[in-house]
């Protein structure tokens, strides 16, 4: 049996097939920017789970596509049914499928005792933890009503140091972002940070989130020993590709990945699960065409200029505008930020460190080049979304 470590996995892998496994509809928690509105403590049975991985475990075999089977456990909180997570994963350690598999879980590490840390710790290998940390103290507290007193964040780091740990960005912790963030780096924390979504994102916002992001630049800068965190590193190679076809997806839902909600039945993510939508709402994977190339194509987006850079996700565009491709225009100004403190950012590491940087770095500093000329003509307080580059050749703030 092969075992390959999950982090920062391409979501186009096409030789991985993603079962997400609904396996409870619980959470200890009430964090600021959750999305489930209808938790309702249902959970997922051993036989049902078992009967699920043993179906997916025989489309992989049968697709040429595929080689690799990773089985991620959902809830709301996943620990909140930790006993069905131990009786699968000594099942698949004993032999259940033929497939080269791994388990991989986000928790936000409050459940985790004595006795579970040394359950998953000999079991290292099988499953992997991620987990959910949004940085200081403060920051834990704001968003999730605990400190980290509540989560051993080194135990993570201790078992599974590449996995890196997941950060939401909330309006309540953007003014600690870059504190945050280098506060958990120096710890030796790898992070990857996002911004919550259908979060009600202001012009204020957007520039705070720069001020947050040149101040996070320039600490690297300044400390090339510190990991720059993915907000800065993204390529900007789309703000300069070509505005023509379809909007890229950002992830594999309904056609590499699939949710088994507690009941069995089959969603393209969790986003589109009852515990997202509700029960009468939820959106069945077999209702959509995944395989469609424009599922995701917002067309009031085609001539925007940061169109191929910003990302979407249908399960949030469904859930609070009622269409697959719908994006959230509260959310432009934040990524045009993100987009510009990158580029500065890019450019200044190519210029300080030419001679050192690896072929990627060098890569994401040309585009960086190439992007400036179109990045230094849009303004947070004018521009506004869609940014098309017509409006910017003829020299006037563009308009939705």
């Amino acid at each position: 049996m092969s075992i390959h470590p999950i982090f920062e996995r391409s979501h186009e892998d096409l030789k991985r097939r993603t079962c997400m496994l609904m396996v409870t509809r619980s959470c200890n928690l009430n964090c600021t920017y959750c999305y489930e509105a209808f938790k309702d403590g249902s959970a997922m049975s051993f036989d049902m789970a078992r009967s699920i991985i043993e179906r997916e475990a025989a489309l992989v075999r049968e697709d040429p596509r595929l080689e690799e089977l990773e089985v991620d456990f959902m809830g709301g909180e996943p620990l909140m049914n930790f006993g069905l997570i131990r009786e699968v994963v000594e099942w698949l350690e004993s032999g259940g499928i033929s497939v080269p598999f791994i388990c991989f879980a986000t928790t936000n590490g409050t459940l985790l005792d004595e006795d579970r840390k040394a359950w998953f710790r000999e079991h290292r290998n099988t499953v992997w933890l991620g987990l959910s940390y949004d940085g200081s103290t403060d920051m834990q507290r704001m968003n999730r009503g605990v400190g980290l007193h509540s989560v051993d964040s080194a135990f993570f780091h201790e078992v599974w140091p590449e996995q890196g740990f997941k950060m939401t960005i909330s309006k309540e912790s953007l003014p600690h972002l870059a504190a945050g963030i280098i506060e958990a780096q120096r710890k030796g924390y790898r992070l990857s940070a996002s911004l919550a979504q259908g979060i009600d994102w202001s012009d204020a916002d957007a520039d705070l989130y720069l001020e947050q992001l040149r101040l996070l630049s320039k600490t690297y800068l300044q400390n090339p020993d510190l990991l720059p965190a993915n907000v800065l590193t993204r390529s900007l190679i789309g703000v300069t590709a070509p505005s023509f076809g379809y909007q890229r997806r950002f992830c594999g839902s309904g056609v590499h990945m699939v949710c088994y909600d507690v009941d069995g039945r089959s969603y393209g993510c969790h986003m589109f699960s009852p515990v997202v939508l509700g029960p009468e709402n939820a959106l069945e994977a077999s209702k959509v065409d995944w395989s469609c190339d424009g599922v995701a194509d917002d067309p009031r987006c085609r001539e925007c200029c940061l169109r191929n850079y910003c990302p979407t996700c249908m399960g949030f565009n469904y859930r609070f505008r009622g269409e697959l491709s719908k994006r959230d225009f509260r959310w432009c100004k934040m990524i045009l930020a993100e987009a510009v403190a990158s580029c500065e950012f890019q450019i200044s590491v190519l210029a300080t460190r030419r001679e050192s940087l690896s072929a990627d770095e060098a890569q994401h500093g040309q585009c960086a080049l190439d992007a400036y000329p179109v990045l230094e003509e849009l303004s947070l307080s004018k521009s506004r979304a869609p940014f098309r580059r017509a409006d910017l050749e003829e020299g006037r703030p563009s308009m939705t």
